[in-house]
């Protein structure tokens, strides 16, 4: 008699109730895993590898939201996360493993909705789908690093995720009778993708590529009437803090200000060729800002030297945002090299964090990253043509990953700032996975009932 193999073990096993188990397990692995990164690892992780700690210090101090000693307040970076920190520093201290410890209930939330979203976007596909996803997201090697870090990583891909789960159950709500119902998760929506806005502003990308499903699954009238609504209630979301930016700087300010020193890093001659050596364009140094500039005349002054370069050289289009796109998705963990010292003339900073990459256990672990995203990679890219194909519910799956994407060509790309489309890869890698073990199982059967000779 022969032994099912794993996969299909794990399918008969993944439906109704015993499918709950099952991610009951991945949620206990991933806590455990989390937690164990903490005890051995917790002394590697650094306050100082965002700018978000300052901000907090700051507005716990007195001295208002800024990360600036000269000024009482500035718009540079978006509030969300620094209230964040505000709240884990006033409760549990200040220190890298707090926020670690902080964190970790995020990412079990995080990995709960990838499955929820799994069972919606292959809906023929049983749990087995959904549940692969998810044991893929919960293990993450990048993400179980990258989440228990200061930064807001972790709290924007929980974001985003909660409203590619809103933006499925605004859908299956079409028949619903009562306002409320029909409204709760256009709301929903617009509630957590505010809330994102507060964190990363490319979220707003989101609603018009969801409308577009929602258009062609639901048609205009219905796509227009839940798009409408979120779009409404973000509005509502973040007001108090547009407001709080147009009475400091005297004129319309919306998240934050540094889109201007983003755009013009990810857009200059020398971007494509540091982002080819491996080098972080944040590094760079961008030399020939006028003296005197306020905050938002200094973001004027980078749009500005980006936006030129782009309109006088269109022929380096091609490799500038070939590049781009490569780095973006490239399995490496990029940045992967750090500028040799006769190179760091060019740049605006290298400080001790960024060594902390070029550690031998860093150096381990880039090579484990390697091993686990590749194949997954490969798969989720198999497995998005397959569901196309067969027409299943990914819409939003999509999204998640034109909008990191779009986002990332227009200002500058890395592994942290990918890393939130990644479960929706891992999600399709699933669902790879378990097509390729459906068609083995009827190639078996069909060989074993075909023509047979006399």
């Amino acid at each position: 008699m022969n032994r099912p193999g794993l996969l299909r073990w794990l399918r008969d096993r993944a439906g109704g109730w015993s499918a709950r188990r099952w991610l009951a397990i991945i949620l206990a692995g991933a806590l455990l895993a989390r937690l164990a990164f903490v005890v051995l690892f917790g002394h590697t992780l650094s306050l100082q590898t965002s700018g978000y700690d300052a901000y907090a210090v700051n507005v716990l101090s007195g001295h208002g939201y800024t990360r600036f000693d000269d000024r009482p307040a500035d718009s540079d970076l978006p509030p969300l996360y620094v209230f964040t920190l505000v709240a884990i520093y006033s409760t549990l201290g200040r220190s890298a493993v707090a926020v670690a410890l902080a964190q970790i209930p995020l990412d079990l939330a995080t990995i709960a909705l990838v499955y929820a979203i799994g069972r919606r976007a292959f809906p023929r596909r049983g749990a087995l789908s959904a549940l692969l996803g998810t044991a893929f997201t919960a293990f993450y090697p990048y993400m179980l690093f990258q989440d228990l870090s200061t930064n807001d990583t972790a709290l924007f891909t929980l974001l985003l995720l909660a409203g590619v789960y809103g933006a499925y159950r605004a859908a299956e709500d079409t028949t619903a009778a009562g306002v409320w119902t029909r409204l709760r998760w256009p709301l929903w929506i617009g509630v957590v993708y505010g809330l994102a806005a507060l964190t990363k502003t490319l979220v707003v990308l989101m609603l018009p590529l969801l409308g577009v499903w929602w258009w062609r699954r639901l048609g205009l009238r219905r796509a227009l009437l839940i798009g409408g609504v979120a779009a409404l209630t973000l509005a509502a979301v973040v007001a108090p803090w547009v407001i709080r930016n147009t009475r400091l700087h005297g004129q319309l300010v919306l998240i934050s200000t540094n889109d201007g020193s983003n755009l013009h890093q990810g857009n200059n001659p020398l971007a494509a060729d540091y982002l080819a050596r491996g080098w972080d364009v944040q590094w760079l140094g961008l030399e020939g800002m006028p003296e005197g500039l306020n905050e938002l005349e200094q973001a004027a002054w980078h749009r500005e030297q980006a936006l030129r370069w782009l309109r006088e050289n269109p022929a380096a289009w091609p490799r500038h945002f070939g590049q781009k796109l490569l780095t973006l998705w490239n399995p490496q963990i990029t940045p992967y090299s750090v500028p040799p010292l006769e190179a760091t003339s060019e740049a605006a900073f290298v400080d001790e964090a960024v060594y902390l990459y070029e550690t031998p256990a860093f150096q381990l672990a880039r090579t484990v990253h390697v091993l686990y995203y590749t194949p997954l990679l490969l798969l989720g890219i198999a497995g998005l043509a397959l569901a196309a194909r067969r027409r299943e519910v990914i819409g939003p799956l999509i999204a998640v990953l034109l909008a990191i994407t779009i986002a990332y060509l227009i200002f500058h790309p890395s592994t942290r700032y990918r890393m939130p489309a990644d479960p929706a890869v891992f999600l399709f890698s699933g669902y790879a996975l378990t097509r390729l073990a459906t068609a083995r199982r009827e190639s078996k059967a069909s060989s074993q009932d075909g023509w047979r000779p006399e």
